[in-house]
């Protein structure tokens, strides 16, 4: 069963990890895709499967989405609805017509490895980033 509390406050000890493309390592780098699967792993809210993982590892500085869906697919659930905190935001990158970030939702700000900051950051999430909103997805643990 998931734990939402487990997953925000890991996710809040990624805070200040810095972005590092492809990555998922705590404390030294990660984008993205890499701090949701860190928190994934850490919290035992992702199962660990590295030959599967590895499929969807090769990705660009900006992700295709239908390949970046496949993989969400893969690994995580959809969610009809509002976010709930511990759930992961898709959201539109650059074009908002494109998805191709990720976030954890925490119930009133999101966190994220943002490349334009260069690290790992917390903050509101605020109606910019709420009408970037793509679909919402959760750990299936």
């Amino acid at each position: 069963m998931r734990d939402a509390r487990a997953i925000v406050e890991e996710a809040r000890q990624w805070v200040g990890t810095p972005y590092v493309h492809q990555a998922a390592a705590f404390g030294v780098g990660c984008d993205c895709v890499g701090l949701i699967r860190g928190v994934g792993f850490a919290t035992g809210a992702l199962p660990r499967r590295d030959q599967e993982w590895k499929r969807f590892n090769a990705y660009g500085r900006l992700p295709n989405p239908a390949r970046m869906a496949e993989g969400m697919r893969e690994f995580l659930l959809p969610v009809d609805g509002a976010p709930e905190p511990g759930d992961i935001l898709w959201l539109a990158w650059r074009s908002l017509a494109q998805p191709m970030h990720l976030a954890i939702y925490t119930g009133d700000t999101m966190i994220h490895s943002y490349s334009d900051i260069g690290r790992v950051v917390e903050h509101a999430y605020t109606t910019e980033w709420q009408r970037r909103l793509h679909s919402v997805w959760r750990y299936p643990l």
